[in-house]
């Protein structure tokens, strides 16, 4: 019977250091998710980020390639137009 209660006595004593080892590194488990979770939240942020920046560079592109085209358009009118003024110009001084 004394055995029986030192070995309860011995499980009791390691059960409440147990416990108090536990309670003292819970927080820093929970400390180290609380990380991982806001570290996985920026970097999805970052992600985001990023996509929107490569999406509005391809817009930024294709306005001004649509620029680009257009004042060639513009450039070639103006040319034909010119070579026409000349052309009427001959026509009436001759």
């Amino acid at each position: 019977m004394n055995m029986m209660n030192g070995w309860l006595i011995l499980s009791i004593v390691a059960l409440l250091f147990l416990s108090m080892y536990i309670y003292a590194y819970i927080f820093v488990y929970f400390e180290k998710i609380k990380n991982k979770k806001l570290k996985k939240l920026e970097e999805k942020r970052a992600e985001i980020e990023r996509q929107e920046k490569v999406k509005k560079e391809e817009l930024r592109a294709a306005k001004f390639d649509k620029l680009k085209k257009r004042s060639k358009e513009i450039k070639e009118q103006l040319k034909w137009l010119e070579k026409m003024n000349k052309t009427i110009a001959k026509e009436h001084n001759v």
